[in-house]
């Protein structure tokens, strides 16, 4: 199996990334560590995305379904797809599984007085026609009362791999309860790291 240097493939990734999910993200932002081995992957901070602030609401007397809808673009491109897979005789092999891995941070003002339940998201990673690449990702629940840091996790499972070919954006889908949502209500997905199962270990 013809396997591609991982320390060009680390540095390469970060020049991939330099343009991802947030504005004014520059190559001179990068945190610079990691560590990648065959044991806990390939590993690589990108970024934070940017602040997700949900659509204001008029306060109503009893509590409403909310579905809210937010895409981040930078995320995919062709040369980051073709460090996730080698050349097997023409044919696409990756390498192993994919983690999205972040702190997810909710910002709600007295959740309780508002009636606000639970985040419940769900996470789409679409193509240039806006359509589902069919990448299975499971859904996700969210505490939108707890200060600390939740994790935010994206598994791209081996056999998914070759549909991030046709990888553009990542949509996120909230819904949840409420009887009222404030502007200065907001969650951050913030911290995010890329990591790819196998490799070698390294230091830089």
């Amino acid at each position: 199996m013809k396997i591609k240097s991982y320390l060009f493939v680390f540095v390469l990734l970060f020049i991939a990334l330099s343009s991802c999910v947030e504005k004014g993200y520059d190559w001179d932002d990068v945190n610079k560590e990691g560590a990648f081995s065959h044991e806990s992957g390939l590993s690589i901070r990108i970024g934070d995305f940017d602040t997700i602030t949900f659509k204001r609401q008029l306060e109503v007397p009893v509590v409403v379904d909310i579905e809210y809808i937010k895409e981040f673009e930078g995320l995919f491109s062709d040369e980051m797809y073709s460090y996730f897979v080698y050349d097997n005789n023409g044919k696409d092999e990756p390498l192993g599984d994919i983690k999205f891995e972040a702190d997810f941070v909710s910002r709600i003002k007295n959740a309780a007085e508002k009636n606000f339940s639970d985040f419940e998201l769900s996470t789409y990673i679409l193509n240039e026609n806006d359509e589902d690449t069919g990448i299975q990702i499971d859904r996700q629940i969210y505490k939108s009362d707890v200060e600390q840091p939740q994790l935010f996790v994206v598994n791209i499972k081996k056999d998914d791999i070759v549909k991030l070919k046709d990888a553009h954006k990542m949509q996120l889908v909230f819904k949840f309860q409420s009887r009222m949502v404030e502007a200065s209500d907001y969650v951050l997905i913030e911290n995010i790291w890329l990591k790819l199962t196998g490799g070698v270990s390294f230091n830089i």
